[in-house]
C-alpha cells in the first residue's frame, strides 16, 4: 500500500480507502471481515456519515475499529432533508453538533480525523451553511478536540462542474474535500484538483464507479455499457458511434472496468480513491489498481476524448 499526505492535515493515509456506506445492515460480519481485510492490506482511512444505513453503518464500523486506534475515521452530517437534488437545506448548528456526538458514541471514539458537511450542492446553501452557525458549530467541535480537521462534500449529481467546491476551497475554510471523479465525470480533472493542490485541501475522491448499482455504473462491462446508454438518453453523449459500438471501452483492457476505474483516479493529483467494497475478495481485485503509473498517457487521453464533455453525473 501506498501513502499520500491528505493536504495541510498532514495525515499519511492510504491511496486506496474504504467507503463504508453500504453492507452494514444487510451482513454485519461479513461487513466487519471486509473492514478488517481492509486494515490488513494497509488501508488506514475510513469513510463513513450520520445518514449511512440510518446510523447501523458507524455502530457496525465502530465495532470493527476496536483495537485500531490508528485507524484514520472521516464521517459526515447532511444539512438536508434527504440525498436528493433538490431536497430542502435544514441545517442548524445544533443538530450538526447532535450529529457528531451521535456519531462519536457510534463510532466508540472521542474524536473523528476528518468531520464534512455532506452533500452541499448549491453556492445558496454553501452561504447558509457558512453562516447560519453551522460552520462555526464544526470549528467549536474542532476547538474542543471532538474532531480533528473540518471539510465539506458535494452532490456532484447536482453540481458535476463542481461549483461548490470551486467557491470553497479558496475561503481557507476547510481542510479537505471529498468531490466525484471517474472516467465518465472528469470535471473536477481541471476545476476541483489545481485548486486543492494550491490550496494544500485534502482530496478524497468518492463515487469513483459512478454511484453504481446492480446494472448501471463502472463495475463490470455491462454496467458501463448501461451507463454510457444513460449518458446517451440524458444528451450529454451522441448517440452514435463510438459511443454506440460494443467495443467502445476495449481500449481500457487487459484492465477490467473497476481496475481501470480506480487506476484511473489514482493517476491523478488527489490524495485517495474511496471504494466501497462489500467482500474482502472485491478488496482483493481493487489491490491490483494500486501500482503506478497507474494509467498510461495514451488511455488518458483518449477516456479525455470521449467522456471529457460531460457535465453532470447520470446513474
Amino acid at each position: 500500500m501506498r501513502y499520500r499526505r491528505l493536504g495541510r492535515t498532514g495525515l499519511r493515509v492510504s491511496e486506496l480507502s474504504y467507503g463504508a456506506a453500504r453492507g452494514a445492515s444487510e451482513d454485519p460480519k461479513q461487513f466487519i471481515a471486509t473492514v478488517h481485510a481492509c486494515l490488513d492490506a494497509g488501508v488506514n482511512f475510513i469513510d463513513s456519515a450520520a445518514g449511512y444505513d440510518g446510523g447501523l453503518s458507524e455502530t457496525v464500523l465502530g465495532e470493527a475499529l476496536q483495537g485500531y486506534d490508528d485507524v484514520f475515521v472521516e464521517t459526515k452530517y447532511c444539512p438536508y432533508e434527504s440525498y436528493a437534488v433538490g431536497a430542502a437545506y435544514i441545517g442548524t448548528p445544533q443538530a450538526l453538533v447532535a450529529s457528531a456526538e451521535e456519531s462519536l458514541r457510534r463510532l466508540r471514539r472521542d474524536c473523528v480525523d476528518v468531520f464534512l458537511g455532506h452533500g452541499i450542492r448549491t453556492l445558496d446553501t454553501l452561504d447558509r451553511f457558512m453562516n447560519d452557525g453551522c460552520y462555526d458549530a464544526m470549528c467549536q467541535l474542532r476547538d474542543q478536540g471532538k474532531v480533528r480537521f473540518i471539510g465539506i462534500s458535494e452532490l456532484s449529481e447536482g453540481d458535476g462542474t463542481h461549483q461548490v467546491l470551486q467557491k470553497a476551497v479558496p475561503t481557507g475554510a476547510f481542510d479537505v474535500v471529498m468531490l466525484t471523479l471517474n472516467l465518465m465525470l472528469q470535471t473536477a480533472e481541471t476545476t476541483v484538483i489545481p485548486l486543492a493542490h494550491q490550496h494544500d485541501v485534502g482530496t478524497v475522491v468518492m463515487m469513483a464507479l459512478n454511484q453504481s448499482s446492480g446494472h448501471s455504473g463502472l463495475t463490470s462491462r455491462h454496467a458501463a455499457r448501461e451507463l454510457v446508454h444513460r449518458y446517451i438518453a440524458a444528451g450529454q453523449l451522441p448517440n452514435d458511434p463510438p459511443y454506440t459500438d460494443p467495443e467502445l471501452l476495449d481500449f481500457l483492457e487487459p484492465y477490467s472496468i473497476p481496475e481501470a476505474a480506480i487506476r484511473y483516479v489514482l493517476a491523478h493529483d488527489v490524495t485517495t480513491c474511496c471504494v466501497g467494497m462489500r467482500t474482502p475478495e472485491r478488496l482483493a481485485a481493487n489491490l491490483r489498481a494500486i501500482d503506478p503509473p497507474y494509467m498510461d498517457l495514451e488511455r488518458l487521453r483518449k477516456l479525455r476524448e470521449l467522456f471529457g464533455r460531460i457535465q453532470w453525473q447520470t446513474f
